[in-house]
Parts: structure tokens; C-alpha cells; sequence
């Protein structure tokens, strides 16, 4: 597996390639599945978050932000944020049919994961790092508490989302459904009971059917999905 520490400093090396910039167990899942299902070669780098890679000389010169995803287009232009990357990738590859056709479906999927970004992305980042939202450690207990209940209430609000439809945005698999898969394994990993989530539960085996997807946990060792994997093995 390639690794960020590995690379030169700077684009000068990665033109004429795609370039993914990935953390295992991090939001950039989304668009590394998506990537993976256009079925073209692209460079996926490991950057780990655990380990203070994303803050790294190397990391900073491609993403000032010091953020995962970030991808590099083969062009040698760099785009930042899962919402912008999963748009672009389906947009710039229509066979793969990761977006609908017709503007307003696709305004709808864009504005779908700006709220994934938004609302419950943010409170899984106020649950573990509540130092970000007030300095007083004493009220990080209930920065916490109140960020896990929110979290909560947004997988809920995705399971009421798909309700009898087949995929996230209806009947057809878009860039919305990766995205929302990260929000599964998170939920997974936090201890909450995700098997009561009926549709959503539904949603996440349908994505573990799609080679893709496995592709890309097995290449993470995704630690939000590694239960299931091997009992798909």
C-alpha cells in the first residue's frame, strides 16, 4: 500500500495521474469507492489521520486545509471535499452513471451530501473532538453527549430517507450512496444499533454486494467494516 511518507514533496510527480489521498476509516471511503466503480486506474494514497500524516510537509503542499479526501486530477489541479470530488468524478465519467442525467437530480444529489458534510459528519467530529467547538473543558462532556444524540437522530433520518426505495436518491445507485455507507460503519463503530435500522441496514448489504466497495475496504482494511468482511470471506 503506497503511503504519503513515501512520496516526494509537491505535484511535480503526480501529474498525468488521478491521485486519491485517503485515510482508512475516514469520510474519504466515499470517494474512493466512487473512483473504484468508474473503473479507471487511478493512484490511491494512503495518509493516515492517526498518525499526523494529513499535517505533513508533503500533505500540506497538496491540501493547505491539512484534510482527507483530496484528489488530484491528472491534469495536475487538486479538489478538496468529498461533496466537490464525488460530483466531479461522476460528472467527468458518464458511463459509469454514478449521477443522474437531468440538472435538478443532480443539484438534489449535491445538496444531499453538502448535508451529509454539514449535519451529521459534524457532529461525529463534536463527539470526539469537542475541543474544537469550545475550549472549556468542562462543557465537553455535554458537547459529547448532545453530538452522539444528533448523530443518532440523522441515521435515523437516512434510514426514513431510503424507506422502500432501493438506494439513497431512488431507485438508481448515485456518488450519495457511498457517502451515506460512511455514516453506517461510523454508527457501527460508536456502538449504536445500527441492526435496528432496518432500511439502512438493507442499504449497507446491497453497497457489500457491489465488488467495488469491497475492493476498497479490503485495499483500507477499513476498521468500520471489517466484521462484515470477513464474514463475506
Amino acid at each position: 500500500m503506497e503511503n504519503i511518507s513515501s512520496l516526494p514533496s509537491g505535484l511535480a510527480d503526480l501529474k498525468g495521474k488521478t491521485v486519491l489521498f485517503y485515510s482508512p476509516g475516514a469520510c474519504s471511503l466515499a470517494s474512493h469507492i466512487a473512483l473504484e466503480e468508474t473503473g479507471k486506474p487511478f493512484r490511491p494514497v494512503e495518509t493516515l489521520l492517526g498518525k499526523q500524516q494529513h499535517l505533513s510537509e508533503n500533505y500540506l503542499a497538496i491540501n493547505p486545509r491539512g484534510k482527507v479526501p483530496a484528489l488530484v486530477t491528472a491534469d495536475g489541479e487538486v479538489l478538496t471535499e468529498n461533496t466537490a470530488i464525488l460530483t466531479y468524478v461522476a460528472l467527468s465519467n458518464p458511463d459509469a452513471r454514478l449521477i443522474p442525467t437531468r440538472i435538478l437530480d443532480q443539484a438534489r444529489c449535491i445538496a444531499q451530501m453538502a448535508w451529509f458534510s454539514n449535519t451529521p459528519h459534524i457532529f461525529q467530529k463534536a463527539k470526539f473532538r469537542p475541543y474544537h467547538f469550545a475550549d472549556r473543558e468542562e462543557v465537553h462532556g455535554d458537547i459529547r453527549e448532545k453530538a452522539a444524540t444528533r448523530f443518532w437522530e440523522c441515521l435515523i433520518e437516512i434510514d426514513q430517507m431510503i424507506g422502500d426505495q432501493t438506494w439513497i436518491m431512488g431507485q438508481d445507485y448515485t456518488v450519495v450512496d457511498p457517502y451515506a455507507f460512511v455514516f453506517f460503519g461510523w454508527g457501527k463503530s460508536n456502538g449504536l444499533p445500527m441492526e435496528t435500522l432496518l432500511n439502512f441496514s438493507r442499504h449497507k448489504d446491497q453497497m457489500l454486494e457491489r465488488p467495488a466497495v469491497r475492493t476498497v475496504l479490503e485495499r483500507e482494511q477499513n476498521p468500520h467494516f471489517q466484521t462484515y468482511l470477513a464474514a463475506l470471506r
